[in-house]
């Protein structure tokens, strides 16, 4: 079964309390689930399209595996604090 990935493209409309609310809480929920950050921020060299402040990938065992980290209850509890002060893309999508 190929792994599964959450991709993350955000742009921020509260830093403060997406921070506060969701960016301090949820790398340990994502482990939690059996996820690995591989990108979290940094320089992006090259896009089309609107750019983000925010860029993420974390690599789990499947995409079953992201799907139920989503729909887990720690992770429901913090949801808001992303939608609530970013917009953007999260996506899951098999490796290869």
């Amino acid at each position: 079964m190929p792994k599964g990935y959450l991709v993350g493209h955000f742009t921020l409309t509260d830093k403060a309390r997406f921070m506060g609310e969701y960016g301090t809480k949820v790398v340990a929920i994502l482990e939690e689930c059996g996820g690995k950050i591989l990108v979290r921020g940094g320089r992006v060299g090259y896009r089309e399209g609107e750019s983000a402040d925010i860029e993420v990938v974390v690599e789990f065992p499947d995409s079953e595996a992201a799907q139920r980290c989503l729909q887990s209850e720690p992770y429901r509890a913090i949801k808001a604090g992303r939608t609530d002060n970013s917009s953007g893309r999260l996506v899951i999508v098999d490796g290869v």
